[in-house]
């Protein structure tokens, strides 16, 4: 394949399309969001399971408190880490790139925009 002789063309980026930009950026940041929430969640029931398994090999007689509260810290845990926090960062992502996009497109007429070199 062969590599294009073209001259390289410099471009100005005027203004950014505040909901397509926006909207691919926060669902980016969801799908981040949801990926990390699941690392998470794994690496923290891992921690909660030793620290329970530790707390009821010290005193058996608290297994069945002990087990009841990391149940329920567990399934809060999953709740927020898979499901709230990407929803989240989804609609928070999205507020802010949309403000953010909004002060290019006012700013880049008096400042400059971006400059990009396309071929």
């Amino acid at each position: 394949m062969e590599k294009s002789k073209e001259t390289p063309v410099t471009k100005e980026v005027k203004s950014l399309p505040v909901f397509a930009v926006s909207l691919i950026v926060s669902v980016i940041s969801l799908i981040l969001s949801f990926i990390f929430g699941v690392i998470w969640f794994i690496i923290g029931y891992s921690a909660i399971y030793q620290l329970s398994t530790l707390i009821i090999n010290m005193n058996n007689e608290t297994a069945a408190i002990v087990n009841s509260v990391a149940g329920s810290i567990t399934a809060m845990g999953a709740l927020y880490l898979i499901i709230i926090w990407p929803i989240e960062a989804l609609i928070g992502t999205f507020i802010l790139t949309a403000i953010v996009a909004l002060l290019y497109n006012f700013l880049a007429p008096v400042i400059g925009g971006i400059k990009l070199e396309l071929q």
